[in-house]
């Protein structure tokens, strides 16, 4: 069977369908491939949306044994967690969010086709369905396969879980060793110790969350070892070995060979772009040293027809970033140049604590001779209510013109409150645009708004 197609799209996650939507809403005729069980990608099925209900459930739980603090008594030991109800809305909420993307999809006009894609000519794609083989023809492509989680090679990395397999658990382990200190480890690492597993983990680098701030980095780091996290930095993984019910794992830190025992084992050692037995050497394409795409800054490869949308290209992983992406692809697609600043795309890691970032960070800031500035929770009404006596928002500001060029913020809410800054810094904004805005009081938001007039108050005295 052969169908003709003006864009065939490779990929159903984030960095596919908002563009694929946006081009057959526009009357192009178009189709997207999508080789799991529903639309929604790596976020839906895999990493974002299922890592938050999890999340969600260990901080309620969590919250229970802090009642006193707000003035609330009662014998809290009879609740415990069920991961079997945990996982059944896990199921219920993902099935919503696939039914929403099928029915905008079919709403639009798009053709969907579950099953493996494979280019197999320069304009076209071979498609292995459960029930048939379809050839789809196309005049541009877009590649938005995503990403896969990478395992270290070291003897046992098969006896290791991934990400997706913690929230396919029937029962929560009484033990983890987390390989990997990232934000994946660290927000399963959390989660998993709020719901009362002794966790361990392992990193090879000298501080967790190596590519955050180094603020943000050490208070996070400092928090979960006072909820009795054990942390090993500067420790290499050397392999994994099943023992009596579970496994050691057999490190290196800082030149000492040592074991650690964990029920289960997490590898979070990171992502990589999923290119892998798509020839793209029949389009021309090389591949990065990361197994990346490359692309321009309309997510154009080399062969101009096509693009690349997503963790595929290596640019940024994260769901929103795909998002825009695909939009600006799609954009090119019909005739209008849209472009990206990266500077203003935020991120957050869903920690206990949490936190969020954008735009440069204080090391950079130190470098281009910026100033950074630190605001407490402890000063906010809201966050003294709501229980946050040691957030803090970090703002790197031009001391000449008072623009706020990155914001760094760690404690509740952190992910919300950074849209505020996030918005600034993407029109080029200075800190009288977030103290000229009147914000509801007692709210969190206010702790933008009092950060960035505690700078505007320091550097008026400074003149």
């Amino acid at each position: 069977m052969k169908e003709n197609y003006d864009v065939v799209v490779i990929g159903g996650g984030s960095g596919g369908t908002p563009g694929a939507n946006l081009l057959a809403g526009s009357g192009l005729k178009v189709a997207v491939v999508e080789k799991g069980k529903g639309l929604g990608g790596t976020c839906l099925f895999e990493g974002c949306i299922p890592s938050k209900i999890y999340i969600e459930s260990a901080s309620r739980y969590s919250a229970l044994h802090e009642l006193k603090d707000f003035g609330i008594n009662g014998n809290t030991d009879n609740f415990e967690i069920d991961f079997m109800k945990i996982k059944a809305r896990k199921e219920e909420i993902l099935n919503s969010r696939t039914d929403r993307a099928s029915k905008g999809a079919k709403k639009n006009g798009l053709d969907i086709f579950y099953g493996i894609a494979k280019i197999s000519e320069k304009n076209a794609i071979d498609v292995e369905t459960k029930d048939e083989q379809l050839k789809l023809t196309f005049k541009k492509l877009i590649i938005a396969t995503g990403s896969e989680s990478f395992k270290l090679p070291i003897p046992g990395a098969e006896l290791c879980m991934s990400s997706d397999g913690i929230f396919e658990l029937e029962e929560r382990p009484e033990s983890i060793v987390v390989i990997g200190g990232g934000y994946i480890g660290v927000e399963i690492s959390s989660m998993l110790r709020k719901m009362g597993t002794k966790v361990t983990i392992v990193e090879l680098l000298p501080r967790l969350l190596s590519t955050e701030d180094v603020n943000i980095s050490t208070f996070v780091s400092e928090s979960l070892e006072n909820d009795g996290i054990q942390i090993h930095l500067n420790s290499k993984v050397l392999s994994v070995e099943k023992v009596k019910d579970g496994f050691n794992v057999n490190y290196v830190e800082n030149g000492e060979n040592k074991v650690v025992y964990g029920q289960k084992v997490l590898m979070a050692a990171g992502r990589r772009p999923r290119t892998s037995d798509l020839n793209l050497e029949l389009l021309g394409i090389e591949k990065g040293k990361h197994g990346e795409i490359p692309v321009n800054d309309y997510m154009q490869t080399v062969s101009e027809n096509v693009y690349a949308s997503g963790d595929v290209n290596g640019k940024l992983m994260l769901a929103h970033a795909a998002t825009i992406e695909s939009l600006v692809a799609a954009n090119k697609i019909l005739g209008k140049n849209m472009t990206i600043n990266y500077n203003a795309i935020p991120h957050a890691i869903f920690s206990d604590p949490e936190s969020s970032s954008v735009g440069i960070d204080s090391s950079k800031a130190v470098e281009l001779g910026y100033k950074v500035f630190r605001f407490p929770y402890s000063e906010d009404a809201k966050a003294l209510i709501i229980g946050d006596k040691k957030g803090f928002v970090q703002m790197i500001v031009d001391p000449k013109d008072h623009k706020l060029l990155g914001t760094q913020i760690v404690g509740k809410e952190a992910a919300e409150l950074i849209s505020e800054p996030t918005q600034i810094i993407s029109r080029n904004g200075t800190l009288e645009d977030i103290t000229s805005c009147v914000h509801t009081h007692p709210t969190m938001s206010e702790v933008i708004l009092e950060a960035a007039q505690s700078v505007v108050n320091i550097l008026n005295k400074v003149r």
